[in-house]
């Protein structure tokens, strides 16, 4: 009975998450890293666990954080994380995604860039001097999409500054392939992308 259920998962069109933080320190911000973070890949693999799912258990998505410094990129954290099954909505970092309309049979997402302490310096405002909550797109049937933004942060303990590059990867689609990411372009792309002193 488990297994037919488990199954029926697999043909299913599911939301693929992948979450990635580049993360580096001062002593490589300047080129020639600069240029390096520049041309790092923005879609990688998926694990075979985004794919074999039971929804009951929650809803996994990848989780990435890979360290830069001057030997070059390292992967810190490689990991599937298992949200909540019965939210309507979820956040990643600073980025909200919301089901419309979880009953209907045609899956449509809103997605949303919302400023919190969490995305680092410099703070986003809108026009009115508020903390920024802004649309970047909706997401329908195998559209591609993509966010990212930056932040300075402190470290607690030290008081030393470091640096993020996030960026969202998502698409809804019923394709099983891990290089899905990978083999396409995004088709929408939100940038909160700021000069990071």
């Amino acid at each position: 009975m488990r297994l037919e259920k488990h199954a029926r998962h697999l043909d299913q069109e599911r939301l693929l998450l992948q979450y990635v933080t580049l993360r580096w320190e001062k002593e490589v911000r300047g080129a020639p890293f600069a240029t390096a973070r520049n041309h790092m890949e923005k879609a990688f693999r998926l694990p075979d666990t985004l794919f074999n799912y039971d929804t009951s258990y929650g809803f996994p998505y990848h989780r990435l954080v890979i360290l830069q410094n001057k030997e070059g990129f390292k992967k810190i954290q490689d990991k599937s994380v298992i949200l909540k099954p019965t939210a309507k909505n979820c956040k990643l970092g600073c980025i909200v995604i919301d089901n419309k309309d979880p009953e209907s049979k045609s899956t449509e997402y809103d997605v949303t860039f919302t400023y919190s302490p969490e995305c680092g310096k410099p703070v986003r405002y809108d026009k009115r001097y508020q903390l920024l909550t802004e649309r970047a797109f909706g997401l329908t049937s195998n559209a591609y999409g993509r966010v990212l933004y930056n932040g300075r942060h402190i470290y607690q303990d030290t008081g030393e500054w470091y640096y993020e590059l996030n960026l969202l990867n998502m698409l809804l689609t019923e394709r099983s392939d891990a290089n899905v990411l990978i083999d396409q372009e995004p088709v929408n792309v939100y940038n909160q992308i700021e000069i990071l002193y």
